[in-house]
């Protein structure tokens, strides 16, 4: 299938042309995240009942298991949390919590397109760009599905040999294409080191160095509290197994699986599975204390999902949105949860069955 041709497409181009190849990381951050041509940028209708992708966002059921979760870990401290949503879609996530919510709350949207921020502020929430803005405080973080849309750097195995970082390139036609060169960095060598991990030779492997940043922020604003991420990856030991010789980097445009990361640059959504054993790494490094992942389907049950009434008094309808969510062969089984505390609290929300 041939490709289409991007206004950022082209930028990224002419930027090629003048300054050379440039990481994948780099690529991905624009393709994603530029804030006039990205994917993001474009205001999808992430979250939405008609939105492109089958995701937790679009279902009330979800709002509600996560407010329960939030009113969990508010009885389990004895005080009010303010409540840090990253990567807030359009916002009917957000507006669906606030209404299962128990109290009035300071409920805030953390997300990097200008355009879906103003689909959020639409909706009634406040919506900020940069984390850094927020004092320390009492917080209850979650995410849902933003860990695997960070920018990613792209490797190759050598071997016994020192691996070689795949950059964006153009060929002899002008087209992009990947060339193996020496790493951008050490970091990724120390990442793979501490993950005890050593690739095949040729073998292909995603490694996100802006986990840590990322963590590191919450761990600053977080004091006390909880944060949650639902997501999908796998430990380490998995991830970068001959199970994944080429990677996990997916493409989707259009609601269907593309497979070729420039198919169209900046009208495509790119993702990479997540490195849990990384996030677990770095997360105690912040001071978190760490569970074990649970699947959403169990999560999900212990916090008394099977309880939810929706808005429209349609049994059938609410029944099917659980069914959807808790699907053991669905989204049940497709994401885990993992959940830090700050050090001295009580279980996180959803760990055990709620009594």
């Amino acid at each position: 299938m041939n490709r289409i041709e991007t206004e950022l497409g082209n930028a990224l181009k002419a930027k090629i042309r003048t300054q050379g190849p440039m990481t994948f990381r780099d690529f991905m951050a624009a393709a994603l995240y530029d804030e006039a041509m990205g994917f993001y940028a474009r205001a999808p209708r992430i979250g939405s009942p008609d939105g492109p992708f089958d995701t937790n966002a679009k279902f009330q059921a979800f709002a509600y298991a996560m407010a329960k979760a939030i009113i969990y870990a508010e009885k389990a401290l004895g005080f009010p949390l303010r409540i840090l949503e990253l990567g807030g879609g359009t916002g009917q996530l957000g507006k669906n919590i606030i209404f299962f919510l128990e109290n009035a709350h300071e409920y805030l949207v953390l997300d990097p397109s200008p355009g879906l921020r103003a689909k959020q502020k639409q909706r009634g929430l406040h919506a900020i760009k940069d984390i850094d803005c927020l004092p320390p405080g009492p917080t209850f973080v979650f995410g849902n599905e933003v860990l695997d849309a960070l920018p990613v750097h792209r490797v190759m195995g050598m071997g016994d040999e020192e691996p070689l970082e795949l950059y964006v390139d153009l060929d002899e036609d002008g087209e992009f294409c990947e060339q193996p060169n020496p790493l951008s960095t050490m970091k990724l060598v120390e990442r793979l080191s501490g993950d005890r991990v050593q690739l095949g030779r040729g073998q292909v492997a995603e490694i996100c160095l802006e986990l840590k940043p990322l963590l590191k922020s919450i761990g600053r604003v977080v004091d006390p509290g909880y944060v949650i991420f639902v997501d999908y990856g796998d430990r380490a030991s998995n991830l970068y197994s001959h199970r994944h010789r080429n990677g996990t980097l997916r493409s989707y445009y259009h609601q269907q699986h593309a497979y070729d990361p420039f198919f169209a640059v900046g009208q495509q959504d790119l993702t990479a599975d997540v490195d849990y054993t990384a996030v677990y790494v770095i997360a105690e490094e912040v001071g978190f204390e760490v569970e074990e992942p649970v699947s959403q389907a169990t999560w999900l049950r212990n916090l008394g999902i099977m309880d939810y009434k929706g808005t429209t008094g349609d049994r059938q309808s609410d029944q099917e949105e659980v069914d959807v969510l808790t699907r053991p062969a669905g989204l049940g089984s497709a994401f885990d949860v993992l959940i830090f505390k700050t050090k001295g609290l009580p279980e996180g929300p959803g760990l055990q069955p709620v009594s």
